[in-house]
C-alpha cells in the first residue's frame, strides 16, 4: 500500500509542477525507438506443490527496448529479475533470484495521456545455488500499467505497478521431488525512458 501511495503522490506531484505533456507534446515526439532501465521493489512468492513461502521483499531490476507501432502502441523486449540472495564469488554455494525475459507490448488507451497498458510473454528462470537445491526454467507472463511523465523530447519517467506469475521445470532426484514449482511477483517501480531515432510515421 506504502508503494501504491508513493507513486500516486509521484504523479500527482509532476502534474502540479507543469511537467504532465500537452497533446500536441505527445504527438510530435514520438521517437521510433525507445530503450531504459527499471528500479524498484518486488513483494515476490516462490512455491511449489510441496512447499509453500509467503511473500518476500525483493529488489528488482531490469532493462528494456522496442519499436513503436505508431502512436498509440509499442513493442518491446524486457528483461528483469528479483533478486532473494545475493551471490558471492568466494561461496559458490549461496545466491538465488528469479528473472525472465519477455516480449512485452505497450498500449496507450487514449492519445490525451500518457497511461499504458502492458502485456508480455516469454522465459522464466530461477537460480537456486544452495546445496540440495536445484534451478529451472519454463514460461512467465505478465501484465500491468504505467503512466510516462516527459521531461523532454526524448527523456521520460514512468512509474509502474506489474503482476508477473511463473512457472519452471519439476524436480526428481534421489533427494529431492519437487513439482509444481512457480512464482508471483506484485512490483512497484520506476523506469527511466528514453526515445531515440527518427519520428514515428516517418
Amino acid at each position: 500500500m506504502r508503494h501504491a501511495l508513493a507513486i500516486l503522490i509521484f504523479i500527482i506531484g509532476m502534474t502540479t509542477l507543469g511537467v504532465k505533456p500537452a497533446l500536441a507534446q505527445i504527438n510530435q515526439n514520438l521517437r521510433a525507438w525507445w530503450a531504459g532501465g527499471e528500479i524498484g521493489e518486488g513483494q515476490l512468492s516462490l512455491s511449489s506443490d510441496q512447499v509453500h513461502r509467503d511473500r518476500t521483499p525483493t529488489f528488482a531490476l531490469g532493462i528494456f527496448g522496442g519499436h513503436r507501432l505508431g502512436d498509440q502502441a509499442r513493442v518491446g523486449l524486457e528483461m528483469n529479475g528479483w533478486l532473494l540472495q545475493a551471490s558471492n564469488l568466494n561461496d559458490p554455494t549461496v545466491g538465488e533470484s528469479v528473472s525472465n525475459v519477455l516480449g512485452v507490448i505497450d498500449v496507450f488507451p487514449t492519445r490525451k495521456i500518457p497511461l499504458f497498458i502492458r502485456g508480455g510473454g516469454g522465459l522464466a528462470m530461477y537460480q537456486n545455488n544452495r546445496p540440495g537445491e536445484s534451478g529451472g526454467t519454463g514460461w512467465s507472463w505478465t501484465g500491468g500499467a504505467g503512466y510516462e511523465v516527459r521531461f523532454s523530447e526524448r527523456l521520460g519517467l514512468a512509474p509502474i505497478v506489474e503482476y508477473a506469475y511463473g512457472r519452471f521445470d519439476d524436480v526428481r532426484n534421489p533427494i529431492t521431488v519437487e513439482t509444481g514449482r512457480h512464482y508471483s511477483v506484485v512490483e512497484f517501480k520506476v523506469a527511466a525512458i528514453w526515445h531515440f531515432g527518427r519520428r514515428a510515421g516517418k
